[in-house]
C-alpha cells in the first residue's frame, strides 16, 4: 500500500511542535550564567559545515543544523547581552514573526495583504497622533531606520524641487545634521545625489546636542555659497551618547529657511511618544516637525526589523514624491491602499503586525514600564560608576546619561597616563583591550565607542552600555562592573 504523502499542514504542525520545545529551551537556557552570550568555538564549528549543500535533503536531521545555529548565534535573550541598542524580542513578538511567515503576505498592494495594510496605517496614524501630527498625517514601515531616513530625505527633496523626479539635480542642495548623528543621513544624501560634500555636520554643545545658533549660521553660509538648504535632521537619541537635539529651537531655524525638519528618533523616539516625563528634553513641538522615524525594534522590544517613517503631510505626499503609478501592479483607486507606490521598493513585509499584536497583547502601560525601567537602570549604573570603590583601579563616568545609555571608563592602577590630558588616550587602549577580553570569554557581550566633540577633541574609547531589556537588573549591573574589574586584573595584573 502506497504511503500517503504528508500534507504541508501536517509537516508544519510537526515543525511547530518540535520547534516550540527547542526554542523555549533556548530562551530558558539564556538565563543560565554558564551559558555564553556568544561562543567563538561553536561559530568555528558551524563555519566548517555551512558550505555543504546536499543533493538529497537531510530531512529531520535539519534540527542538528538548527541546534548548531542556536549555539553559534549571539543570544540576545540573555540579560548579559549589553552590546547594542536592541535586546531580545518578547514571546508575542516571536509568535508574530511566525505569523508573518505563515501568511507570507506582501504589503505592496492591498489585495496581497489587506490585514497588513490596514494595520500598518492604523499603527502609523496612532503614532502620528501621539507625535502631535495632524489628522491627515500617516506613515509606513521600512526595513530599518536607515531606509526610513532615506525615504524622508527623498520625499523632502522631491517636494522642495519637484523637477528632480524627472530631470534630475539641476542645482546644489544642502543637508544639515548633527556631527553626532547616525551615518545613515550621510548615506541618504549620497544616494539622493546631494553628495557627501553637501552634508553639513553642525557642531554640538558639551552634551552632544546640535547647536541651533551654529545651524542658523551654517544655513546662511550655504545660501551664500549658492546652495539650497532644504533638509535638517534632528536626532532624538544620538547613537553614542543617547542625546536629544533641541528640536523646538531647530524647528524655529527651519521655519526661517523654509527647510524640511526631520527627526531621527530611531532610538529615542519612544521616549517622546510613550514616556516624555522620564526625559523632558525628548519632546516634539506640535505642528513643526515634517517627518519622524521611530524604531519599535529598539527600545520597545519588537522583533527586528520594525521601523516607522511618519510624515506630517501623509501618504499622499510620499506617493506624489516617489510614486510611479505602475498600472500593471497598482490597481486600487482609493488613496492609501497600494502603499508600495509610496516607497522606492516593491516587496514589503507587513512588519506593523508585529508591533500591533505586541501593543494589543501588553497594552500601552507595558511600553511605559519598559522605558521607565531602562531609564532607571541607566541612572543606577551611572551612580554605581561614580560611587564604586575598587582596590585595582578607578571608575570614571564620561557624562550623565542623557537617556538610556551609560558611557564610562575603568582605569587600572597600573596604567601610566599623561597627567596633562583630561581624557588620556591610554584609557581608550585599556577599554578596547578589556572589551575584547570580555567578549572573547563570551560570558557577557559589551561594547565601546569613541566620539569627537565640537572643540575638535577626540574622546578615547569608553565603555558604552545601552540599557533596554526588562530582564536586566541591578544585579546584572553589578556583574558587569565585577566582570570589567576581573578582566582588568587578568589583563594588566596576571599572577
Amino acid at each position: 500500500m502506497t504511503q500517503q504523502k504528508q500534507t504541508p499542514a501536517d509537516e508544519l504542525q510537526q515543525f511547530l511542535e518540535k520547534g516550540s520545545q527547542v526554542f523555549s529551551d533556548y530562551v530558558r537556557d539564556s538565563h543560565n550564567p554558564q551559558r555564553p552570550v556568544v561562543s567563538e568555538q561553536f561559530t568555528k564549528e558551524l563555519q566548517k559545515e555551512i558550505s555543504q549543500f546536499p543533493r538529497q535533503g537531510y530531512g529531520s536531521k535539519i534540527w542538528n543544523d538548527i541546534d548548531a545555529i542556536c549555539r553559534s548565534s549571539t543570544n540576545t535573550w540573555s540579560p548579559r547581552f549589553l552590546y547594542k541598542l536592541y535586546a531580545a524580542p518578547t514571546p508575542i513578538g516571536v509568535v508574530s514573526e511566525t505569523l508573518l511567515g505563515v501568511l507570507n503576505n506582501n504589503s505592496h498592494v492591498f489585495k496581497a495583504s489587506p490585514a497588513g495594510t490596514l494595520i500598518e496605517q492604523a499603527v502609523a496614524k496612532q503614532l502620528a497622533k501621539m507625535a502631535g501630527f495632524p489628522e491627515e498625517s500617516g506613515g509606513l514601515t521600512f526595513p530599518g531606520g536607515s531606509y526610513s531616513n532615506l525615504h524622508a530625505l527623498l520625499v523632502a527633496r522631491n517636494q522642495k524641487c519637484p523637477e528632480i523626479k524627472h530631470k534630475g539635480l539641476s542645482r546644489q542642495l544642502a543637508v544639515f545634521t548633527s556631527m553626532h548623528a547616525h551615518y545613515s543621513i550621510d548615506k541618504a544624501a549620497m544616494a539622493a545625489g546631494v553628495g557627501l560634500d553637501n552634508v553639513v555636520h553642525v557642531p554640538t554643545d558639551e552634551q552632544g546636542r546640535m547647536d541651533p545658533q551654529e545651524l542658523r549660521r551654517l544655513m546662511r553660509q550655504a545660501e551664500a555659497d549658492g546652495k539650497l538648504p532644504f533638509f535638517v535632521n534632528a536626532t532624538m537619541g544620538t547613537t553614542v551618547l543617547g542625546a536629544c537635539d533641541p528640536v523646538e529651537e531647530i524647528a524655529q531655524v527651519c521655519q526661517e529657511f523654509d527647510a524640511w525638519l526631520h527627526v531621527d528618533g530611531s532610538w529615542g523616539g519612544p521616549l517622546a511618544l510613550f514616556a516624555s516625563s522620564l526625559v523632558p528634553s525628548f519632546s516634539l513641538p506640535a505642528g513643526k516637525v515634517d517627518s519622524l522615524v521611530i524604531n519599535p525594534h529598539k527600545l520597545l522590544g519588537v522583533p527586528l526589523q520594525c521601523s516607522f517613517l511618519l510624515v506630517r503631510q501623509g501618504l499622499d505626499a510620499m506617493q506624489q514624491a516617489l510614486g510611479m503609478n505602475a498600472a500593471y501592479l497598482f490597481h486600487e483607486t482609493e488613496a492609501g491602499c497600494d502603499v508600495g507606490d509610496a516607497t522606492l521598493g516593491c516587496g514589503r513585509r507587513p512588519d506593523a503586525i508585529k508591533f500591533w499584536l505586541m501593543w494589543r497583547f501588553y497594552g500601552t502601560d507595558y511600553f511605559v514600564s519598559r522605558l521607565t525601567h531602562a531609564r532607571q537602570l541607566a541612572q543606577c549604573l551611572a551612580h554605581m560608576v561614580q560611587t564604586r570603590v575598587s582596590s585595582t583601579g578607578r571608575w570614571v563616568l564620561f557624562m550623565e546619561p542623557a537617556s538610556t545609555c551609560v558611557c564610562f571608563w575603568y582605569v587600572p592602577n597600573s596604567l601610566k597616563t599623561c597627567v596633562d590630558s583630561l581624557y588620556p588616550t591610554e584609557w581608550g587602549m585599556v577599554t578596547k583591550q578589556l572589551c575584547d577580553f570580555i567578549n572573547q570569554k563570551g560570558s557577557m557581550l559589551v561594547d565601546y565607542a569613541t566620539i569627537t566633540m565640537s572643540q575638535g577633541q577626540t574622546i578615547p574609547a569608553f565603555f558604552r552600555i545601552p540599557l533596554n531589556s526588562p530582564d536586566v537588573t541591578k544585579d546584572t549591573l553589578n556583574d558587569l562592573l565585577d566582570t570589567i574589574e576581573q578582566a582588568s586584573i587578568q589583563v594588566y595584573s596576571p599572577t
